[in-house]
């Protein structure tokens, strides 16, 4: 796997290995490669590096401070550069312009792990609409059970977040492109509060955030590199499950570790505001197939909308 960064000491820090630098051009790079270096890294030279790594990502690029959103710059370059390998993983330690689903803001920090990435399928994958959704969130799922030390138990809030205890500690996303019935490329988006606990003022449909540092009681064994090390390979592997139409291995899991079923819920449309509707309200029965909300006495599930808990609504 190649390695791009302007920040070597960062890098090393962040891979837990010393690797061996070259100082490098933008225009030396393989052209597709180069668009979206030319997006992510300001310098005109930056430093490249070779670890060995088996499995399906092969370019890395790490940032100290990511200056736009990874997850918007991998969208646009691979709409325009259809041509751009898959198994691409852009990591900020920090940066701007970075956000959740729809837009809204996601305060990124040192210590966490904000991470992006191209997959490029192109092949038919079943439920691809909820599928890459469900990659990145039960492999953020299976990282967090990876910690012995957890106090916590981490289950999955519908559609794309993480809690544990109530608390959230993790947002996921995903973009894909279709050509026909083809799945030509998706990008995911993970932020996951692993150090740091961002300042969050609980809102309706704000949960409360937390850190995975919060919840581990031995911390020696515990840190970034380690979680991202785990994040990766996790990810890589249940790529591997969707691309051999496994997808519904992966949404059992998401099912068994849902936050929702069995609570009584109100759905609200999904507005970038506060100033939202209420479109349903009961007892959660199930996720189904396409990771539509099953709900008690409603003849159909709901495909969109943000949720509260009714033990919550006034809290």
């Amino acid at each position: 796997m190649l390695v791009y960064t302007d920040n070597t000491d960062y890098a090393e820090a962040i891979l837990d290995k010393k690797l061996n630098w070259r100082n490098i051009r933008k225009k030396s790079l393989n052209k597709n490669i180069q668009s979206l270096a030319e997006k992510l890294i300001k310098n005109n030279t930056f430093f490249m590096g070779e670890i060995n790594r088996k499995g399906n990502w092969k370019h890395f690029f790490i940032l100290e401070f990511a200056l736009t959103s990874q997850y918007d710059t991998l969208i646009k370059i691979s709409q325009s550069e259809p041509e751009l390998p898959g198994g691409i993983l852009c990591l900020a330690g920090s940066g701007k312009y970075f956000h959740g689903f729809k837009n809204r803001p996601w305060e990124t920090l040192p210590g966490n792990i904000h991470l992006s990435a191209y997959l490029s399928p192109n092949q038919e994958i079943e439920y691809f609409a909820g599928g890459f959704i469900i990659l990145s969130a039960v492999s953020v799922i299976q990282t967090i059970d990876s910690i012995k030390e957890l106090t916590g138990r981490a289950s999955i809030k519908w559609v794309n977040d993480i809690v544990i205890n109530s608390k959230k500690v993790c947002g996921v996303l995903a973009h894909t492109q279709i050509m026909g019935d083809i799945i030509t490329g998706a990008v995911l988006g993970i932020g996951l509060n692993v150090e740091t606990t961002p300042l969050i003022t609980p809102r309706r449909f704000n949960q409360v955030a937390a850190s995975l540092f919060d919840f581990v009681a031995e911390k020696n064994d515990f840190s970034q590199k380690i979680i991202l090390d785990r994040l990766v390979t996790i990810l890589d592997d249940n790529y591997q499950q969707l691309l051999k139409n496994k997808y519904l291995n992966l949404l059992n899991i998401y099912q068994d570790r849902s936050y929702v079923i069995g609570k009584r819920v109100r759905v609200f449309t999904d507005t970038s505001t506060e100033q939202s509707e209420e479109i349903a309200q009961g007892k959660v029965t199930g996720i189904g197939d396409n990771l539509g909300l099953l709900i008690e006495g409603l003849d159909h599930p709901i495909t969109s909308g943000r949720i509260v808990i009714e033990d919550q609504i006034n809290h």
